[in-house]
């Protein structure tokens, strides 16, 4: 999906004489998940810290990039073609890109690091590139590149932040076999336990069978184990997405489906709390920014995710993302450009 944007030809012509002597240059970021992948393209000076939000002249969606979970093929190719309609959209060829950042579900381990850069470098012939984790991306928008947290819970899930000494820490996010707690993924396979045991009378009755059965187009539960033991990849997406009618559920009253969204947010509050530990802020004031399509449930799951988080660390802030992670992505980008000039520099000085 490609927004059309306004034109971006005299914007180093215009406004005040400080900013016609800045030196606009094109940014593109990219936020790849498990769901969608999203890339943004920016022509801006390069100030990481400032909002630079006007500047955008160019914003595409794709399919999913999670490395895991379509494979290396399909999330490059998603990639590229978020990239080349991103650069079709802002009437510019890859090549006139200063500096890029993407930020990827799934490459935290150094061998899918290493092999996705590889294929971004010979991709795209792009000056400067640089990959990370989804999860760094939406910690440098959701607080602005300030010392604080975010706590993703998307099709996945994952704690990370950073404190004032420049410290990282991380927890979550080891997928779905392992983890994932709290994310659209352990709340759509609740919603299906739940499910099956209303069916079998083991549990509570529930307005999720009826609904988890027309989700996945099958009369009764005792079809489902054909669809979800499936081996097509898109049952997990699937799954995940069961957990947009989990909310709808709960906000119609349904006890059961309220149970299992204020399970997630106390899952999702673990995870917060053990980076807050682990950096050694519980005692600091904060920001707690969270970021996902299971917050769009709204006060069902923000306000036990609150109450747990600040019980433990009473100064955090639950609050939105200052920016999305695809402008995280982009300042990063940014901040490495810089980075690399300044270290150039540095050299040639001592050599």
């Amino acid at each position: 999906m490609k927004t059309p944007l306004t034109d971006h030809s005299d914007q180093t012509l215009s406004g005040s004489s400080e900013s016609r002597n800045q030196s606009f240059h094109y940014w593109l970021g990219v936020d790849g998940g498990g769901t969608n992948t999203r890339a943004e393209i920016y022509y801006a000076p390069a100030d990481p810290f400032k909002d630079f939000s006007d500047c955008l002249i160019a914003q595409v969606r794709a399919d999913a990039a999670n490395f895991l979970r379509v494979g290396l093929e399909s999330a490059l190719g998603n990639i590229k073609k978020a990239v080349a309609e991103a650069c079709s959209g802002a009437g510019i060829t890859p090549s006139q890109i200063a500096a890029a950042c993407v930020g990827l579900a799934g490459v935290q381990h150094p061998k899918h690091n290493r092999q996705m850069l590889e294929a971004l470098r010979a991709a795209f012939p792009i000056r400067e590139i640089s990959l990370e984790t989804d999860a760094r991306v939406a910690l440098t928008g959701a607080t602005g590149m300030k010392p604080g947290i975010v706590i993703i819970a998307g099709t996945g899930s994952i704690a990370c932040g950073i404190n004032a000494n420049g410290e990282f820490a991380r927890a979550g996010g080891w997928g779905p076999t392992m983890g994932d707690e709290g994310s659209g993924f352990y709340i759509g396979r609740r919603a299906l336990e739940a499910a099956m045991a209303a069916f079998d009378q083991r549990g509570e009755p529930t307005a999720l069978t009826e609904k988890v059965c027309r989700h996945f187009n099958v009369a009764s539960p005792a079809e489902l184990p054909a669809v979800i033991y499936n081996s097509s990849a898109s049952v997990m997406r699937e799954i995940a997405q069961l957990s947009r009618t989990v909310v709808e559920v709960a906000q119609a009253g349904d006890l059961i489906a309220q149970q299992i969204l204020s399970d997630a947010a106390v899952e999702l509050a673990r995870a917060v709390n053990a980076v807050i530990k682990r950096l050694g802020m519980r005692r600091e004031a904060f920001q707690v920014a969270y970021v996902g399509g299971v917050f769009e449930a709204g006060e069902m799951v923000l306000a036990p995710l609150r109450k747990a988080v600040t019980k433990f660390a009473s100064r955090a802030e639950i609050a939105p993302p200052q920016f999305p992670p695809v402008v995280g992505a982009v300042k990063m980008a940014m901040a490495h450009k810089l980075r690399n000039e300044r270290l150039s520099a540095e050299q040639q000085a001592v050599a």
